[in-house]
């Protein structure tokens, strides 16, 4: 049944109602196109795994599909492929997300698969084995093999500290080595259920045929008590810390990060929008002020680019991806970012930069609602997190409402020395150099 107190929320952009068994709907319609984006968000990634188990989330995004009551093994790719939609499967910090885009048509029939594996998912030994394989392919594939991803992975152990954040998604290597179907079953029984997932939708839909959809399929499925949940905590802030890199194949350049509140974890509204708007503001696009000063008019660098995940449970980063240019080292880059950082400390950007930033971040906005498996996804982040997915109708206002005093506030606060961690990435020609 729909729980009463959660009845659907009419007048925004989001509509959303919850089952009695705690599983929570959200809808946005749009009817552009026939066509539905559904996403099965699991609250529970990399950041859950305990010291030792690293890699089960994604290990359950290979295996909770490979077998049901009602579906064998590789089934239910090919019988939503046959339908007309793209299946797929993604793993994160804090969910695993099961997204399908469909003819609004077959939409029941992807919904009574997604129940039916919440219920009865098998993770039987035999799928287990080979998509563990498969695990391991892609870890040699995209981060042993690859010298930037490994340097990542480095920065994220120095920048977060072991556990949480700091855990690689796909998981280390050494704990995939002795994953085991057993350790598999117990974390699909710990953690997905209906009372820890979220049914994120978009697209050709109306809310009333979305209820009668969900509570066909989903009502049935009973709640299970969840695990005592952990937030991750950043390290003791207390000094800049640093470490070098020499891989082959690695360009010469600096990752460097602050430790910054996520836009759950910030003190107010005002100040998770004022973050959201680092990125932009210093390296992202020619405009930027870092770009301009150490990639245009001082060429220290002949790259730069910078990233902030603001939907975390816990504390985010904000991280800056420096590349040098020939006979500059990573140490001396990484020094003019430091010095460069600290001067836009000191003082609130510009009218016309803190203007350019906004309006960075607002086309991304309007470009990436234009597809309905970018809404359902935001969505989908949003509730992983903690957040409420309705408050996404207010987020361009609340953006153009920053104002440069804010960002400066943040700024002065949290780009600080003792939240900083860098990585001096070197280029060497063989491990034995």
């Amino acid at each position: 049944m729909i729980d009463r107190a959660s009845a659907p929320i009419q007048g925004s952009t989001v509509q959303s109602f919850t089952l009695s068994n705690g599983l929570r709907i959200y809808l946005r319609e749009d009817h552009r196109a026939p066509l539905v984006s559904v996403q099965l968000c699991y609250h529970v990634g990399s950041s859950y795994e305990p010291d030792g188990h690293t890699g089960l989330s994604h290990a359950l995004e290979h295996l909770l599909f490979e077998g049901s009551s009602k579906l064998t093994s590789g089934q239910y790719s090919a019988v939503m492929t046959r339908l007309g939609g793209e299946p797929n499967a993604f793993t994160s910090t804090d969910a695993t997300v099961f997204p399908l885009t469909l003819p609004g048509s077959r939409l029941e029939i992807a919904l009574e698969a997604m129940a039916d594996v919440m219920a009865s998912a098998t993770i039987s030994d035999t799928p287990f084995a080979r998509e563990l394989d498969v695990v391991m392919a892609e870890r040699r594939e995209q981060v042993d093999n690859n010298p930037f991803s490994l340097a990542l992975e480095h920065h994220h152990l120095l920048a977060y500290g072991r556990y949480g954040y700091g855990t690689p998604i796909i998981g280390h290597k050494a704990d995939l080595e002795h994953l085991t179907p057993a350790a598999a079953r117990t974390w699909y029984q710990s953690w997905y259920h209906p009372n820890n997932a979220t049914l994120a939708v978009a697209g050709d839909i109306t809310l009333p045929r979305l209820q009668t959809l969900v509570m066909r399929h989903f009502a049935s499925i009973a709640a299970n008590r969840l695990p005592a949940r952990k937030t991750s905590s950043a390290p003791p802030l207390h000094a800049r810390r640093h470490q070098t890199l020499r891989l082959p194949g690695l360009y010469s350049g600096t990752i460097l990060s602050f430790n910054l509140p996520s836009q759950c974890t910030a003190r107010s509204g005002e100040q998770a929008y004022a973050l959201r708007l680092l990125p932009d503001l210093l390296a992202n696009g020619h405009s930027s002020i870092l770009q301009r000063l150490l990639v245009l008019d001082d060429p220290v660098l002949r790259g730069l680019s910078s990233v902030y995940e603001p939907w975390q449970r816990g504390d985010s980063l904000l991280a800056l991806y420096a590349f040098c240019s020939p006979q500059v080292t990573p140490e001396i880059a990484a020094e003019r970012l430091m010095l460069e950082i600290e001067a836009f400390r000191q003082s609130a950007p510009s009218r016309e930069d803190l203007r350019r930033a906004k309006a960075r971040l607002l086309a991304r906005q309007v470009f990436e609602k234009d597809d309905i498996n970018n809404q359902a996804q935001a969505i989908g982040k949003q509730a992983a997190c903690g957040l409420d997915p309705i408050a996404l109708a207010d987020e361009r206002q609340a953006i153009e409402a920053v104002t440069a005093e804010q960002v400066g506030q943040v700024a002065l606060e949290f780009l600080t020395d003792s939240r900083a961690a860098i990585t001096f990435m070197h280029h060497r020609e063989s491990a034995h150099a």
